[in-house]
C-alpha cells in the first residue's frame, strides 16, 4: 500500500526456489536500504524469506521447486497457468522493474512472455547455467533481457561473446558465509570419531534417489572408520528422511543450521548443487553425488557441455573434489573416497587449500549491495 507522500516504486521479482528465495531477499533488503525516500512494492513468485520483506506472494517456491522433466510433466498446467497470471499480473500492474532471480525454466520463458508489451527493465539476477547446457537459451537471454548480473567472474566473458550486457555482482554466498564464519568458531570435537554430514537433497525426489545408496556406504564406512553421521534434514524433508527411519537409526538426523554442520564435520557428503558453493567456501573437505531418474539423466546428458557439476571443479579447472554422478553414484565408490578423506592427511590437506584458491576467485563479496545499485541504476529507481 502506498504511504501519502512517499515516493513509490513497484517491483516485479520472480523466485522459483529456496536458494532463489535467499538471494532475491537480500537483494530485496538492500533495494530498500538503498532507497530511503522511496518506498519500494514487491509483488511475484518467492518464499518466505522475501515474504518477510515485503513481498506479495503470488505463487510460493515451495509449489514451485521441481526437479527433472518428470516432475515438470505432471505439473505442466499448475506451470502453465502460473506464467500466464504472472505475465497478465504484470500486463496489468505495469512495474517499474522486473526482476528475474534464477530458476531459467519459467523465468526465462516469463521474458519471452512479456517483453512484446513490457518497455521498461527486465533484470536478471543469477544467471541460468547456459554455458553448462542449453546454450541455445542464450537468444533468449539477448533478445528479451537487458540486463544480467552474475555471480562468477568468467560468465561475463561467455555473455560477451553473444554482445550481451553482463555485470559480475560477486557471489551472494561469500557475504553469508563470511558473517557465519565470524560468529562462529569451529567446535573441537575430542578422541578418535570422525564426524560426517550427509546433505541428501532439499527435494523428495533427492533424497528418495540418494538415501538408499548413502545409506550403503556409510555401512562400509563404519566398518572401517569410527564415525558420527548427522544427516540434515532440509525444511519440509523431515517426513521423506523417515521413510528411511529404521536405516537410519544410530544416525543423527537433525534440522540444525547446514552451516555448523559443515563447519564441524571432518566430511561432508553433499548433492550436487548450492550446498557445494557452501562446503566450499566454508572449507570442509567433501564429495560430491547425484542421481535422477534414468530418463531425465538421458535427456539431459546429450546437451550438457561441462564434464563436472562442482562449481569449484569449474572455476578451479580442474578436479579439486570429487564427483559421483549417476551410474559412478554407488557405495563402494563413496567410502573408498570418504575413507581416503578421512584417513589421508596430505590429501586432505590438498584438497583444503584448492577450496581456499575459490575465495580469490570470487572476489570480496557485497554481491546484494552491488545487484541492487545496478537494478536502481538500470530502472531508474
Amino acid at each position: 500500500m502506498n504511504t501519502p507522500g512517499l515516493k513509490s516504486a513497484s517491483i516485479f521479482i520472480s523466485a522459483g526456489e529456496a536458494s532463489g528465495d535467499l538471494h532475491a531477499s537480500s537483494l530485496m533488503k538492500e533495494l530498500k536500504l538503498q532507497s530511503p525516500g522511496t518506498e519500494l512494492i514487491f509483488n511475484g513468485p518467492g518464499g518466505d524469506l522475501m515474504k518477510a520483506e515485503g513481498l506479495n506472494v503470488l505463487y510460493h517456491v515451495k509449489d514451485l521447486a521441481t526437479v527433472g522433466f518428470a516432475e515438470v510433466i505432471k505439473k505442466y498446467s499448475f506451470f502453465r497457468n502460473a506464467l500466464k497470471n504472472s505475465a497478465g499480473y504484470i500486463k496489468k500492474s505495469k512495474p517499474d522493474a522486473v526482476i528475474l532471480i534464477d530458476y531459467p525454466g519459467f523465468n526465462l520463458r516469463l521474458a519471452e512472455e512479456i517483453r512484446p508489451y513490457y518497455n521498461k527493465k527486465i533484470i536478471y539476477y543469477i544467471s541460468p547455467q547456459l554455458w553448462a547446457w542449453h546454450e541455445k537459451r542464450v537468444r533468449k537471454v539477448k533478445k528479451n533481457i537487458d540486463l544480467m548480473m552474475v555471480v562468477f567472474p568468467f560468465e561475463v566473458d561467455f555473455y560477451k561473446k553473444f554482445d550481451i550486457k553482463a555485470e559480475f555482482t560477486g557471489h551472494p554466498l561469500i557475504d553469508r558465509i563470511k558473517e557465519f564464519k565470524e560468529n562462529n568458531a569451529k567446535i573441537p570435537h575430542t578422541g578418535n570419531k570422525k564426524i560426517i554430514t550427509i546433505l541428501p537433497g532439499s527435494r523428495k525426489d533427492e533424497v528418495k534417489q540418494h538415501l538408499p545408496v548413502i545409506i550403503e556406504a556409510l555401512k562400509i564406512i563404519g566398518k572401517n572408520a569410527d564415525i558420527i553421521v548427522n544427516i540434515s534434514s532440509a525444511p519440509g524433508m523431515n517426513k521423506h528422511i523417515s521413510a528411511f527411519k529404521s536405516e537410519l537409526s544410530g544416525y543423527n538426523v537433525t534440522e540444525e543450521n547446514p552451516y555448523r554442520l559443515i563447519l564441524n564435520s571432518d566430511l561432508v557428503m553433499t548433492k550436487a548443487g548450492t550446498s557445494t558453493m557452501e562446503c566450499t567456501l566454508i572449507g570442509t573437505p567433501y564429495l560430491i553425488f547425484y542421481k535422477t531418474f534414468p530418463l531425465n539423466y538421458y535427456l539431459l546428458k546429450p546437451v550438457v557441455k561441462v564434464d563436472k557439476l562442482g562449481i569449484a571443479n569449474l572455476l578451479l579447472k580442474k578436479e579439486a573434489v570429487k564427483e559421483f554422478i549417476q551410474n559412478d553414484f554407488t557405495p563402494q565408490n563413496l567410502a573408498d573416497e570418504a575413507l581416503k578423506i578421512l584417513n589421508d592427511k596430505s590429501y586432505r590437506q590438498k584438497i583444503s587449500e584448492d577450496l581456499k584458491h575459490v575465495w580469490e576467485i570470487l572476489g570480496s563479496g557485497n554481491a546484494s549491495r552491488n545487484a541492487a545499485k545496478l537494478v536502481k541504476e538500470a530502472a531508474g529507481i
